[in-house]
């Protein structure tokens, strides 16, 4: 027998003895001959597991043809779209002979819609129905760094950069769908490269695309220095995105725009800047003009002006973001009063005047992890803290442990904060345990502790308020910590490595934590899954032999 063919398209066929088609599917698969197999109305249900056992066994098969279930009409009647077409495709990478599976165009273009375009377009250079999929995605990227690498001579990097630039005219080209979802831009700005990003803008916009990025930052900038100079935007959004009304997200990186153009942008739900200049009067036009913005993200932007928002102008503001930007903190006023997430990375610039001001506060993230100077900022840190005490989840890094208790209140909040999951970025070094009883004895109603470990702030200037009894100290500090004695209930340690600081303060957790549920213990690893110290294990499988508060505790080490 060189083909089987089998229907699924019966209301009551095969349904539910997908384990007795598989004794017969090894029989005919044992003969050696099946070179095809074709499936009718495939639902997705007993056909998986007969597939799979064709795939398995067919040692000659060279082709699966399947065809979807589908109505009088014409329709898939049974179409479960991502989770199929995962499965399916988890299949076709598991399989020796790749080419034995024939999916359907529609059931391709949705496994195509969830694949980085790069692996998409790498899959369509195989196989011809992959290619021609891909010509109708509605995902595109064109990045750079596919095409041009860095470590190259001047020559090669100039031939990439040519055939990248080819690549996007000859795709743009052949592309047969009529709308996207995405489009993605990123090329350094290199001689004349206007006219390639014009023809890319026109081609999304015409196309009706909901997100567009475009990225313009030079690979020879230092992505990861803190110190940045005054970046001007060498490329300005090209005229044509100001009259499509339908983009909901838009990333702009080095790419300048005019601030009086954007009252077309009604659906506007997402913005994110970098790597320019930012005049609050743009920043105010955006929020202004743009009603259902949510989401707004700075990322090494700058401005020298004093950074004033006023409740008329941020009343539909949700998400607000900061990334090592250099804004005039010298007077950082923001009165957004339906924000519900405010997030920080950078330098300490706050002081004593800053203003955070929202009622609907539900996630803070505050990282300080490039500042190396304490200069007394914790006074100011803790008027942050203090607007900011309504939030339900707080993140805090090791610069803000060692900073905090030199504040007015060197053991907790004068004011309880509300927050019910703490996330804490720290080594457990001794300069910053006052930090993390501080941020304990200050939540009396935290539910979930979770310590992210990672290297310490090295801070030059800091000294330690006064000394304490290392073995003592949490019996000490948190002797009446509310929290422990009635709501935290989940504690979990990231890369925990078996160090002496670390055991101390889950065994106090586990000995004091009257309500604690669980415990999971994630041991330190490489990238290989390896264990970076060997006696770690040892010493989380010690803490099972402390004595347990709570009668519910249960420790897992992963």
């Amino acid at each position: 027998m060189e083909e089987a063919d089998l229907d699924f398209s019966l209301e009551y066929g095969f349904e539910g003895h997908g384990h007795l088609l598989c004794n017969l599917v090894e029989g005919v698969c044992a003969a050696r001959v099946l070179a095809m197999v074709k499936i009718n109305g495939f639902k997705g249900t007993d056909e998986i597991l007969v597939l799979k056992c064709f795939i398995n066994g067919g040692v000659f098969l060279k082709k699966i043809r399947i065809n979807m279930l589908k109505d009088g009409f014409g329709r898939t009647v049974e179409f479960h779209c991502r989770e199929k077409a995962e499965f399916l495709l988890t299949i076709c990478n598991k399989s020796d002979d790749v080419s034995k599976i024939l999916l359907p165009l529609e059931l391709l273009l949705i496994i195509v819609s969830f694949l980085p375009f790069k692996e998409a377009v790498r899959n369509s250079v195989l196989f011809k129905n992959w290619f021609k999929a891909c010509k109708s995605t509605k995902n595109v990227e064109f990045n750079e760094l596919f095409f041009v690498k860095p470590d190259q001579s001047s020559e090669t990097r100039e031939a990439q950069r040519t055939a990248f630039l080819d690549f996007i005219r000859i795709w743009i080209a052949n592309h047969k769908g009529a709308d996207l979802d995405k489009f993605s831009l990123k090329l350094s700005i290199i001689g004349n490269v206007g006219e390639i990003i014009d023809q890319c803008v026109d081609f999304a916009t015409r196309r009706e695309v909901k997100e567009l990025e475009l990225d313009f930052t030079d690979s020879s900038w230092d992505m990861h220095e803190d110190y940045f100079a005054d970046y001007e935007a060498p490329f300005e959004l090209p005229r044509q995105t100001y009259a499509h009304i339908g983009l909901e997200y838009l990333k702009l990186y080095s790419c300048s725009f005019l601030e009086t153009e954007v009252r077309n942008f009604r659906v506007l739900k997402e913005v994110s800047l970098g790597w320019m200049k930012v005049s609050l009067t743009a920043i105010k036009a955006l929020l202004s003009n743009c009603e259902m913005l949510r989401s707004l993200s700075f990322k090494r932007c700058w401005n020298a002006e004093s950074f004033h928002l006023g409740q008329e102008e941020t009343a539909g503001l949700r998400k607000f973001v900061i990334e090592r930007c250099r804004f005039g903190f010298d007077s950082f006023k923001v009165n957004a009063p339906n924000l519900k997430i405010f997030k920080y990375f950078g330098r300490m610039r706050f002081n004593i005047m800053t203003e955070i001001h929202s009622t609907e506060m539900e996630e803070v993230d505050l990282d300080f992890t490039f500042e190396y100077l304490y200069q007394g900022y914790g006074h100011a840190l803790h008027c942050l803290l203090k607007q900011l005490s309504t939030a339900r989840v707080l993140t805090v890094c090791s610069y803000m442990l060692q900073i905090i208790p030199s504040g007015p209140e060197q053991l907790q909040m004068e004011h309880s904060m509300h927050v019910r999951h703490l996330i804490m970025k720290a080594s457990l070094h001794e300069d910053e345990l006052l930090g993390i009883a501080f941020f304990l004895n200050s939540c009396p109603i935290l539910e979930c502790l979770t310590i992210q470990l990672c290297l310490k702030n090295d801070l030059s200037d800091n000294e330690e308020p006064f000394y304490f009894n290392l073995m003592r100290f949490w019996v000490d500090f948190l002797g009446d910590c509310e929290c422990l004695r009635s709501s935290l209930e989940v504690v979990e340690i990231n890369g925990y490595r078996g160090e002496m600081n670390e055991n101390l303060l889950l065994k106090y957790l586990i000995f004091s934590g009257l309500l604690l549920k669980k415990m999971n213990i994630n041991l330190l690893r490489d990238e290989s899954g390896r264990l970076v110290e060997s006696h770690s294990r040892q010493y989380a499988e010690d803490l099972f032999t402390i004595h347990r508060a709570s009668i519910d505790l249960e420790i897992s080490i992963y």
